[in-house]
């Protein structure tokens, strides 16, 4: 697998859920989508208003300043000019929607202090596939790093923290091989400060092989990751051979379906790579230049 194998499905994800982003009515949901979403839509809620069918929410918006400042610095990057470039990009984007993470840390930057907010939202961990441009260049446990500290320039929640390490740990034995399973278990084995990464594992696994939907309901929908990251691993566990129909899926769950979907992303795409999706899915994206440009970089 190469760098672009897990970067572009993330971004797949993000904007395939643009549409019903932050919806949690069913009803509402169906009503847009009577077919299921198989293509980019404008959002039908009122968080991400300008936004067209391609664009990114403001989760994706991040990960295309992070694949950006990554393809600049290449091994030489690092959290301190990724805060400065974050902030500086923040204070010129009017049209992405600045989140509860995103407004405190910037509120304490204006303060002179580099404290992240302490939201729990998996969004701080799962827009980082744009770290495995390095995934050649450095070793596992310096990419696991580069991980956490990505994360914690905004998001100072321990369990989201821990779940950057987890990610990138899954999708690195993905791309080697391993299936969800296999990697899933190994890479939550780690000694993790506040993860309950078996814990969330076994409860993805038993809504992977019931009701889905209702399954997702009760773990939790939202931006919160003790909902969020275990509803992503059983998206995983369910369409680990199907990646297209996952992030279909995911994006018609409703609610924070665009943290969920840039994760469930890299992780099809460590499985299956980017030929499994529809080219249309490449080309469709607003930023698509912008983003072969950048991969096209060998930091």
């Amino acid at each position: 697998m190469t760098a672009r194998d897990l970067i572009l499905p993330s971004f797949f994800g993000d904007a395939l859920a643009l549409g019903p982003h932050w919806i949690y009515d069913a009803a509402e949901i169906q009503r847009h989508y009577p077919h299921g979403i198989h293509r980019y839509d404008l959002p039908r809620s009122s968080y991400h208003p300008g936004k067209r069918a391609g664009d990114f929410t403001h989760y994706g918006d991040q990960a295309l300043l992070l694949l950006k400042s990554v393809a600049r610095a290449g091994t030489s990057w690092n959290a301190d000019t990724w805060r400065e470039e974050w902030a500086a990009w923040w204070r010129s984007a009017p049209l992405s929607y600045r989140d509860g993470a995103t407004s405190h840390t910037l509120e304490h930057l204006d303060q002179g202090s580099v404290e992240p907010s302490d939201s729990s939202d998996l969004g701080g961990a799962s827009r980082l596939a744009p770290l495995f441009l390095l995934a050649d260049q450095l070793d596992a446990e310096a990419l696991v790093q580069l991980a956490r500290a990505q994360t914690l320039v905004t998001h100072g929640d321990p369990q989201v923290v821990d779940a950057a390490e987890f990610l990138t740990r899954a999708a690195l034995l993905i791309s080697n091989g391993a299936s969800f399973e296999e990697a899933f278990d190994e890479a939550g084995s780690q000694p993790y400060e506040a993860l309950p990464a078996a814990e969330w594992i076994a409860a993805a696994r038993e809504a992977a092989a019931g009701d889905l939907t209702a399954e997702a309901k009760k773990l939790g929908i939202a931006c919160d990751i003790d909902g969020a990251l275990p509803v992503a691993l059983a998206l995983a566990f369910r369409y680990e051979n199907d990646p297209v129909a996952g992030l279909e899926q995911n994006a018609l769950l409703g609610g924070d379906s665009a943290s969920r979907g840039l994760a469930l992303g890299l992780l099809l795409g460590a499985r299956k790579g980017v030929i499994a999706f529809p080219d249309e899915w490449s080309t469709g994206l607003v930023a698509h230049e912008a983003i072969d440009q950048a991969l096209a970089v060998t930091p």
